[in-house]
């Protein structure tokens, strides 16, 4: 048992009340001084070249201040990923194309005094556009006579290929008892944040530029926003405020730049809020996927080979993409001794693919634990039992990995929710009432492994502590809470270090004036990495304090420690015992009074892996072919829970995303009219509450010891398992195997309660 008292206890995020009653101020709620409103003109066509625009009408539009086309915003190519500089982020995006790639290009922006104004100056814009041949799948794509999307980046759309390999594949195979093979597929989703992307952009009089956004990556985005507008980076401001989501698709650019040109062009603030449909096809998408697997096995079931090669359709830009790819291939949670990751990032002029939840890691683990599932039955051993037999333990490296894993908590998660399986089990043979033949029920089980910080091991943040006269304290950090709650982690592990409670910590965060710098939100990076910042600048802020209570006390720092929330000072005549605030109060003031400020940067030499075991319990009509989702039960291994509530909530709305990419959720392009179909949410479904299951979360005692207090990450991770367990129950169920999702290409969804 530890004897933390703020870290380790379920604290309520700090912005839970105003949110309940609606007094958390999101953009949309911002209005600043003579603020105006904009608009972006959107290629109706996924491929075509602009021939002509006339806005002659749209500028006599009473309220019309700007109309921006192509050729009156900078000329340069660019990358809207919220990611750090990387050779892998091509960059091959232009702020207004005359040479629209997908549906929702950005061709033209209309800056008015209201939305109504700007939605009539748009539909006035005289637009004549060539339609040009399209491709929407990587089938199509790798076709020798495919039209070339980018032909000054590649001579096919093949943006990028990524490998990673570990010892030799073809001896692996050759060592092999059996071999398997087959295909995978899987979809492309939208995020469906309930706040749609959102900016305020405010270029001033001084040649400053300041912005209101949903962001995930602000210091990222002003970097990328500094060179578009050929500014320092210290005279642009991002601030996020509370947001209603990200889930990655606010970790790039959507809107900022458009909103700061049309601000300069005008001299006023510009606010543009896209509309829920812009939102569903001009936004971003998780990557779909087709995965070929190749797994070698032993007679007695040990995994000797494994080689996947997949193609991941990035849409009509590269954005994240190869990093997509590239992180895909590094979260195996399985011992292979021979493993070769071929991934391939293909232009194709769908929406634009991005970062979404899970980061390439969903798909990789949907056809991996389905054919692993598959590879058991066929061996005749119990698929959990096999898959144990293989998982990674602590020492163990992942496949194509440089570090030996420090934690892993998995037999643990294993065992826990396998008490909680046993347990429903035992509940429902008591109370069931429907022996119908045709009904099946079964359980899926499947394993995962995700990351703490970016896996290429960028993850960097920092952190400033300034104590108060009266031992409360300010803590300054640059990460994004976007809803997750990290601002209260955070918060409970300065605390913790502190000493003192909850309630003396103030947060600012996320302002890039104000805040020093963070890498972004995004790798499930918050806790570990910038948990770390912060544990150091507390471990800071303390050493300064011991170093002037040995000055105030006459002693050396040696005889000064912090333990059990207290200093204790050790004179010649005996101990002093201090708790912070009295420490403060003692230091503060005087001729050798001091300020304390603590102050820390923090770069990750590692990303250590959370784990998590995911089983799913499903009702299968044999008649109908329809498919009730019963139960999920989410085992995890985050190493220390700073705040186990928090954790748990972040299962709960990670299972939920998992439901959806498994049993419904999927952007459809009809193909005969070049449109994407899924652009409300009415054509778009995402489950409510009846489609839920009952949820049961399984936190393990688990510590990390390079984490703050032992901590690891959770928010991707819970999302991962979630598909591959829902198809492994309903192939358990049925006898067919699950190889394409979401689930309705070969069966109905129904609502659990049904």
């Amino acid at each position: 048992m530890d004897d933390f008292k703020v870290v380790g206890k379920s604290h309520p995020r700090f912005e839970s009340v105003k949110k309940a009653i609606g007094q958390a101020k999101y953009t949309d709620d911002y209005v600043l001084p003579d603020m105006v409103y904009g608009m972006i003109l959107r290629s109706p066509y996924a491929h075509a070249r602009v021939k002509s625009i006339d806005k002659s009408q749209a500028e006599k539009v009473p309220g019309v201040l700007k109309i921006l086309l192509p050729q009156d915003v900078p000329d340069k190519l660019f990358n809207c990923s919220g990611n750090p500089p990387s050779p892998l982020l091509i960059e091959d995006e232009r702020i207004l194309t005359d040479q629209p790639l997908c549906m929702g290009d950005r061709i033209a922006a209309v800056a008015a005094v209201t939305k109504e104004v700007c939605k009539e100056a748009l539909d006035k814009l005289i637009v004549e556009y060539e339609e040009l041949p399209t491709i929407f799948d990587v089938d199509e794509a790798l076709r020798e006579d495919a039209p070339l999307l980018h032909p000054e980046i590649s001579d096919s759309n093949i943006v990028k290929k990524i490998e990673a390999k570990q010892g030799d594949v073809d001896k692996g195979f050759e060592e092999s008892d059996y071999v398997f093979e087959d295909v995978y597929y899987t979809p492309m989703i939208q995020n469906v944040s309930m706040e749609p992307n959102s900016c305020i952009c405010d270029y001033t009089y001084e040649g400053k530029l300041n912005i209101i956004s949903t962001s995930q990556t602000p210091f990222q985005e002003r970097r990328v926003l500094a060179r578009l507008m050929d500014m320092a980076e210290n005279d642009v401001r991002i601030i996020k405020p509370i947001m209603g989501g990200g889930f990655g698709e606010r970790q790039q650019l959507h809107n900022q730049h458009v909103g700061a040109i049309l601000s300069k062009a005008i001299g006023r603030p510009v606010k543009i809020i896209n509309t829920r449909e812009e939102q569903m096809y001009a936004s971003v998408v998780r990557h779909s996927a087709k995965i070929f697997l190749k797994i070698g096995v032993t007679k007695d079931g040990y995994i000797k080979a494994f080689k996947a090669k997949s193609y991941y359709n990035t849409g009509a830009y590269t954005t994240h993409g190869p990093t997509v790819v590239a992180a895909g291939s590094r979260k195996v949670n399985y011992r292979i001794p021979n493993y070769l990751f071929e991934g391939y990032c293909v232009y194709t002029n769908s929406p634009v693919s991005g970062a979404v939840r899970g980061y390439g890691n969903p798909q990789m683990t949907f056809a991996r634990e389905v054919m692993l599932n598959t590879i058991a039955k066929k061996l005749n051993m119990d698929p959990i039992e096999f898959k144990m037999k293989n998982h990674v333990k602590a020492g163990d490296k992942l496949p194509a990995a440089t570090a030996s894993l420090l934690s892993c908590a998995t037999e643990e998660c294993l065992k826990g929710g396998e008490e909680i399986r046993k347990r429903i089990d035992e509940e429902e043979s008591k109370s069931r009432t429907n022996n119908d033949p045709n009904i099946k029920e079964a359980w899926g089980t499947a394993f995962c492994c995700h990351t703490s910080g970016p896996s290429s091991k960028e993850g960097m943040s920092s952190s400033v502590i300034l104590v108060n006269d009266d031992g409360t304290a300010n803590l300054l950090m640059g990460s994004a809470d976007i809803g997750q709650g990290s601002e209260t982690i955070l918060s409970q592990i300065a605390a913790e270090g502190l000493g003192i409670d909850l309630k003396d910590i103030t947060v600012t965060a996320a302002d890039t004036k104000f805040t020093p710098y963070d890498t972004g939100t995004f790798a499930s990076s918050q806790t570990y990495v910038g948990g770390n910042a912060v544990f150091l600048a507390v471990k800071d802020a303390r050493e300064k304090i011991i170093k002037a209570l040995a000055r105030l006390y006459g002693v050396n720092e040696e005889n000064i420690i912090f333990e059990k929330r207290r200093f204790v000072v050790r004179p010649s005549n005996g101990n002093l015992e201090l708790t912070f605030k009295e420490a403060i109060s003692k230091i503060t003031f005087g001729q050798r009074g001091v300020i304390i400020i603590g102050s820390s940067s923090y770069k990750a030499e590692e990303a250590p892996p959370p784990f998590a075991v995911c089983w799913a319990k499903v009702s299968v009509d044999m008649i109908t072919g329809s498919v009730s989702l019963k139960h999920i039960i989410e085992a995890v291994d985050v190493g220390k829970a700073i705040n186990p509530e928090l954790v748990e909530g972040q299962v709960q709305g990670g299972v939920s995303m998992g439901v959806g990419y498994a049993m419904m959720e999927q952007i459809e392009i009809d193909k005969k009219t070049k449109k994407v179909l899924s652009s409300d949410l009415l054509h778009y479904e995402v489950p409510l509450t009846l489609d839920m299951p009952e949820i049961h979360v399984y936190i393990a005692d688990g510590y990390e010891p390079t984490g703050p207090f032992g901590a690891k990450s959770v928010g991707e991770l819970s999302t991962v398992p979630v598909a591959a367990a829902i198809a492994i129950a309903i192939s358990n169920a049925t006898g067919e195997e699950i190889k394409e999702i979401p689930i309705t290409h070969s069966y109905i969804a129904r609502g659990c309660s049904i």
